[in-house]
């Protein structure tokens, strides 16, 4: 995860300003994890988008893994009661993936909405998540659905509710696969026609809804409580951000129509 901000100022830099680095390119997972614990300058790189854009900025490591080779970490499947989606699959993978148009599809159409065409062909739901950008909406829409991310460590497998990341990620381990429950009632929306200033999801399931936050806050915050307290909602978030781009209060009134917005939608369509 990217833990600081660089000095690269107002002019992108070239490929040239990479600092230099060993690279790693493991085959398997326990390989990764042995790559990780030698030292905490050390990072993984798999569609790169994210992690060239901030070396170029100055970031550096003394060690990059390149986890594209490793195996068993691209498939889509349901598994039990879950979709299970390897942290190496791209976006475009998310969005033709027939097992999630036929069990997960509203999920699946709000993860479309993601980067542009470039981004989606290349880019991997795992570098979104694991990115951290406050303005990124994987977390978003995953922590809406009730989705986990699925990490490996040297003890073993550990489950992460999105809703609660980045606060319990371990340290040094490597993230596998996110899952996401198939609930035949529950439903989701996805609303980002305020970005940067704010996106919402809402997931539906029976009486109870919980509402994602993203580009307001350092990192996505939920709440969850009872559909027919959505219209509070907003008030129990802390303060968003105020900045040029957005007000406090702004975002906040935001939020809360917007959660309206999307729980009205769910509805009409529940009842059509």
């Amino acid at each position: 995860m990217y833990t600081h901000s660089t000095d690269a100022g107002w002019i992108s830099r070239t490929h040239k300003a990479i600092a230099p680095y060993r690279l790693q390119k493991p085959e398997t997972v326990s390989d990764v994890l042995e790559a990780l614990s030698h030292s905490d300058r050390t990072t993984v790189i798999a569609g790169g988008i994210d992690l060239t854009r901030r070396m170029r900025g100055g970031d550096t490591w003394d060690e990059v893994i390149d986890i594209s080779g490793v195996a068993g970490l691209k498939g889509i499947s349901r598994v039990g009661g879950n979709i299970r989606i390897g942290a190496l699959a791209t976006h475009w993978d998310v969005e033709s993936d027939p097992v999630l148009e036929t069990y997960l599809p509203d999920f699946q159409s709000g993860w479309k909405t993601i980067g542009n065409i470039r981004i989606r062909m290349s880019g991997t739901v795992g570098g979104n998540l694991m990115a951290a950008e406050p303005g990124y909406d994987g977390c978003v829409l995953l922590a809406a659905a009730g989705g986990s991310l699925v990490f490996a460590t040297v003890d073993g497998e550990v489950s992460v509710p999105a809703a609660e990341v980045p606060d319990h990620i371990p340290a040094n381990a490597l993230l596998t696969a996110l899952e996401i429950p198939v609930a035949g009632n529950a439903r989701l929306a996805f609303d980002r026609s305020l970005k940067p200033v704010v996106s919402v999801a809402v997931g539906i399931d029976g009486d109870r809804a919980t509402v994602a936050i993203g580009c307001t806050f350092d990192h996505p915050i939920c709440w969850s409580g009872p559909v027919v307290e959505i219209d509070t909602c907003a008030e129990m978030f802390p303060d968003p951000k105020n900045n040029p781009m957005g007000s406090a209060a702004y975002r906040r009134r935001m939020i809360g129509v917007l959660a309206r917005r999307l729980t009205d939608k769910l509805k009409a369509e529940a009842g059509s």
